[in-house]
Parts: structure tokens; sequence; C-alpha cells
């Protein structure tokens, strides 16, 4: 994966308990960030679900209620991550994500992707206050350019 600045934000909000949410536009990095966080949480040892709601299937049993997450995986007693990609897809994201939260928010970490486009939708009703930390994801900065091009030493904490 080639260095991204946000992926540090993502990586150091995942111990908390507020809904990560990463949005951006098409193609730039959202499920290969996702993908990088499910291998580290992986390679540390914790237990992590992931799945995308481009699966016809899983996203009708999820539009159709919010516990049926739970055909998927099981209820947790300890510290679970569930990485959903795509949540944009469901017909209510804000009403499944606040579900999820206010019922389980303290063993389920939920680290979800969306198109930025859908943010803003009427589809997402911003019911999450206080629940989410959004992080958006754009194309590469001048710093992560450098980096993908070799210059790794031109990127720094001075860089953002």
């Amino acid at each position: 994966m080639i260095y991204r600045l946000k992926k540090a934000i993502a990586i150091n909000n995942l111990e908390k308990d507020d809904i990560l949410l990463i949005i951006g536009s098409r193609q730039v990095g959202k499920t290969t960030l996702l993908k990088e966080i499910a291998r580290q949480l992986s390679d540390k040892g914790e237990e992590v679900y992931e799945y995308t709601l481009e699966d016809p299937e899983f996203l009708a049993e999820l539009n159709d209620h919010p516990e049926n997450i739970f055909d998927y995986i099981h209820k947790p007693k300890s510290r679970i991550y569930l990485l959903i990609d795509e949540i944009q897809y469901l017909k209510n994201p804000s009403n499944f994500l606040k579900y999820i939260y206010d019922l389980y928010g303290k063993t389920i970490k939920l680290v979800v992707t969306g198109s930025s486009a859908f943010y803003i939708d009427k589809t997402f009703k911003d019911s999450l206050a206080g629940r989410k930390k959004i992080i958006e994801l754009f194309t590469f900065c001048f710093s992560e350019f450098l980096y993908a091009k070799g210059e790794k030493k031109k990127i720094g904490p001075h860089s953002l």
C-alpha cells in the first residue's frame, strides 16, 4: 500500500468508541485503507470482520434489520472490529450505524467507508452527532505523491 497521511489518523482512532467513517470520492483509496486497517488489526490478534455492501445478499439482510448482522458475526462480550465497505448502499445507513452504536458501541467498533456524496445525501440523516469521527480521504497530497515516487525523506510531520 502506498503511504497515506490519513492512515495514521484512522489507526489512532481505532481505540475510541466512536464510529470511524471514512468518506471520499471514487477511487481515492477508501477500500484499500479499510483493508490495511483490517490487516493491521488482524496482525495484532484482534477479532476483525470485514464485509462489503456490494454483496447483494448481505445488503438485503442489513436493509431488512440491523440485528441481521448477527447472522454474520457473533454478539461480542469483548471488543471486536466490524469493517463495512460502501455503507451508502444501505437504504438508511445512519439508522444502521446509530442502532449498532447505541446498542453495541462498547463491544463493536464500526469502521465504515462511504462516498462523500452519500454523507450529504438525504438518505443519510445526521443522527450520529457525538457518535462518529469522519476522515475524508482525498487524492494524493503532494507529500504522498513524493513518497510514492520514492522521495521518502521529503515526507514527515512538517509536511502535514
